[in-house]
């Protein structure tokens, strides 16, 4: 077990990484030093440089010159999914700790490929899953762990109110839409919903039924997605959109039920919380009230958020225990979400794990093309997950 602090490297500095990771690296000295940095754009490089109080020789263009590195200890991967196969590989070849922003890849078998070479060089993968550390969150989970309303039977989690916030301008502020960086629209890019939804239902999930759809024409991703994923003995309905539409999750158990609400009907985090509420036959209570933070460009909450896994993950490494969310988590979270997009398509339900020769697996969202659509699939005679 190390007690000295870890030498941190990031890949990526646009807006998650050089918004949110490094400075929250850089508010605990006591667990983590930033020792070297990498983009492929000048001014991120230059910007996350200077906060991060680094010399030039300390930032690159290329991550390899990071994680080849002999000071270093985790590789922070920060970049667009699509690019993080290599660096993943290389890290955990190299014998780097890895923390990776989400999803794990844009590819389930690049994804696979990189939870295999970390596990094969006794390293830990941790993924940001971090909503799972968002007070309401958190406060449901104790409450279903209590079990004051019994076995979960059913979990709606509707973010159909996501802010389609723009990549890094330096690299290409619409990267999201692109399927072919993405993997995905705005299912992939909330994620969180689908972790969250398992996390909720206290059981891996299973299965997978789903309509998606966009209103752009010439859109080669999603931007709406209504999902059904089953567990073994329960389901969870996970709705996303960008947009304006509505936001909350319901938790259902056997006695009783817990209402998590966001201010004016709101989506998580870009509106606060308004409470967290328990009903069951004995009446109603609240175990957490509005959050009255006023609302800024990064949620505090993601903020705060972020800091957890954060502590979390260096508390695993120094332990050598599991994170929270580990890489195979990931990985299973995002077979279940390209799962979807094949359910979407075809007009089947899907279970995972995907079979490996799956062209889901095996190419991602971009893999439905080599599938039959039904005739009924609104991505039919579509733009949709083709590679623009």
């Amino acid at each position: 077990m190390t007690t000295s602090p870890l030498r941190i490297g990031i890949v990526g500095c646009g807006n998650i990484g050089g918004r949110i990771h490094l400075p929250t690296w850089l508010k605990h000295p006591e667990i983590a030093q930033v020792v070297a940095l990498a983009d492929p754009t000048e001014v991120a490089r230059e910007s996350a440089r200077k906060l991060a109080g680094l010399a030039q020789g300390q930032v690159y263009d290329d991550p390899v010159h990071v994680i080849t590195r002999d000071d270093i200890d985790v590789v922070d991967i920060c970049t667009p999914q699509h690019l993080r196969r290599d660096v993943l590989l290389n890290a955990a070849v190299s014998g780097k700790h890895i923390l990776c922003e989400k999803p794990l890849a844009s590819v389930p078998l690049d994804a696979a490929a990189a939870v295999d070479a970390a596990e094969d060089a006794g390293r830990i993968l941790a993924m940001v899953h971090n909503y799972l550390w968002l007070p309401e969150i958190q406060a449901a989970r104790k409450v279903i762990e209590s079990g004051e309303i019994g076995p979960v039977r059913a979990v709606i989690v509707n973010y159909l109110g996501v802010v389609d916030v723009p990549g890094a301008a330096a690299y290409r502020s619409g990267w999201r839409h692109d399927a072919v960086c993405s993997g995905g629209g705005v299912l992939m890019d909330m994620v969180h919903g689908v972790y969250l939804a398992e996390a909720l239902l206290g059981q891996q999930l299973r299965r997978v039924s789903a309509y998606v759809r966009s209103q752009e024409p010439g859109a080669t991703v999603e931007d709406l997605a209504l999902c059904r994923f089953e567990t073994d003995s329960g389901a969870a309905l996970v709705n996303v959109a960008w947009g304006l539409g509505p936001g909350g999750i319901e938790i259902s158990g056997e006695l009783g039920r817990v209402s998590v609400r966001y201010r004016d009907g709101g989506t998580a985090p870009w509106a606060p919380v308004e409470h967290v509420r328990v009903f069951t036959g004995d009446g109603t209570r609240e175990v957490l009230g509005p959050d009255e933070r006023p609302v800024t460009d990064i949620p505090q909450p993601i903020m705060d958020s972020f800091e957890q896994v954060v502590l979390d993950f260096a508390t695993a490494v120094r332990e050598g225990r599991s994170p929270a969310a580990s890489g195979r988590d990931g990985l299973r979270i995002l077979e279940a979400t390209v799962g979807a997009y094949e359910s979407a398509v075809t007009g089947e339900v899907v279970t995972f794990p995907l079979d490996r020769d799956d062209p889901v697996f095996r190419h991602g969202v971009l893999g439905v093309k080599k599938l039959r659509t039904t005739e009924w699939s609104a991505t039919r005679g579509t733009s949709l997950y083709s590679a623009g």
